[in-house]
């Protein structure tokens, strides 16, 4: 895994990895979707099926699958967009995970002229610091 020291790309609601970089997560769970880019709002709409869109004011409108995660790195709640063929992947991986424990690992990987997520499970789970606080900074 390719610890950078610029990892804030890392650490955002929506990841995206770069190949060769790794973002250990907990699954939470995992929901069916319609997804379509809205240009009046400039970015990808969900609707929960079923349900009734007007399909003027939306483009690309697709079936997918919303992966909830916890994110290590961001330490807090990160969102993954997946194809059917990439649900798939995950779901194997995931009872894998599930048989013989690990640590789960997201990243993605070049195929052809495409970037897909990908995912797999590690053997050894890699130690990310704690933050240090106090209740005083909390409150």
């Amino acid at each position: 895994m390719s610890l950078k020291a610029d990892t804030g790309h890392l650490a955002r609601y929506r990841p995206r990895p770069g190949e060769g970089e790794e973002i250990p997560f907990q699954f939470i769970e995992m929901e069916e979707r319609l997804a379509g880019w809205s240009p009046e709002l400039k970015r990808t709409i969900y609707l929960t099926p079923p349900c009734n869109y007007d399909p003027q004011k939306l483009k690309r409108v697709r079936e997918v699958f919303l992966l909830r995660i916890y994110n290590w790195i961001l330490e807090g709640i990160s969102i993954i967009e997946l194809s059917h063929t990439e649900r798939v992947q995950f779901e194997d991986v995931l009872n894998d995970f599930l048989l013989y424990g690990g640590e789960l690992r997201y990243t993605r990987k070049k195929q052809g002229k495409k970037t897909i997520n990908h995912f797999r499970l590690e053997e050894r789970p890699v130690e990310v610091p704690a933050k240090r606080s106090n209740l005083g900074d909390i409150l």
